[in-house]
C-alpha cells in the first residue's frame, strides 16, 4: 500500500495541546478507491494505542468510515508530518517499553514509508515537560494501569514520570 499515492492526510486540531493525535493517511488506487488508516498516537507515553483501517473502499465508503460528522475536528497535513508524529511517538515510547498496538505491527505500519533518512525528519516533542506522562483512558482497567505504571517505574524510574488516573483533572501551573 505504500506504493500507493498519498490522497490526503488528516489530524485533529488540538493535537500538540493534547498528546494525542488522531491521524488519518489515505492513499488513492488506480481504480479511484481508497485505502485508508487511522492511527491513535499517545504522544505523551504509549505511542501507537490504537489503528484500524479500511482497504480499497470507495470514496463514500472511505467517508462514511472518516468523514468527520463524528464530531471529529481534522485539519489536513503533509504526509511528511503524519509519518514523523507516528515514528517519533513508537520511538519515545519504546524508550520505556512499550509496543505499539498488534494491528500496527502486522498491518497499517505498511501504510507508512520505511522510517529511512528518504523521509524528511521533522522534530517531535514528545512527552511531557521532558518525561512519560501517562493518562489512563477510559477502557484501561486496574490491571492495565498498574502494569503501564510498574513499567514506568522501571524503565523511567520512580519521580521520572507523571500520571493521570481516570476522572482526574488537568490542572494548569
Amino acid at each position: 500500500v505504500r506504493t500507493l499515492p498519498v490522497h490526503e492526510c488528516l489530524i485533529n486540531h488540538e493535537w500538540k495541546n493534547e498528546g494525542f493525535a488522531n491521524i488519518i493517511i489515505a492513499r488513492s488506487h488506480t481504480n479511484g478507491n481508497i485505502t485508508a488508516c487511522f492511527y491513535l498516537v499517545d504522544l505523551f507515553c504509549l505511542g501507537v494505542k490504537d489503528t484500524h483501517y479500511l482497504f480499497n473502499a470507495t470514496r463514500s465508503n472511505y467517508q462514511d468510515k472518516f468523514g468527520s460528522d463524528d464530531g471529529m475536528n481534522f485539519k489536513p497535513i503533509s504526509y511528511t508530518l503524519a509519518h514523523n508524529i507516528v515514528y517519533s511517538a513508537l520511538e519515545f515510547a519504546e524508550e520505556y517499553g512499550f509496543k505499539p498496538h498488534k494491528d500496527f505491527t502486522s498491518i497499517t505500519r505498511f501504510m507508512l514509508e520505511e522510517d529511512t533518512e528518504d523521509v524528511e525528519l521533522i522534530d517531535i516533542e514528545c512527552g511531557k515537560d521532558g518525561k512519560p506522562f501517562y493518562v489512563s483512558g477510559p477502557f484501561d482497567d486496574q490491571t492495565k494501569i498498574n502494569k503501564i505504571l510498574a513499567q514506568l517505574k522501571q524503565t523511567a524510574g520512580p519521580g521520572n514520570f507523571d500520571y493521570i488516573l481516570g476522572e482526574d483533572e488537568l490542572e494548569d501551573d
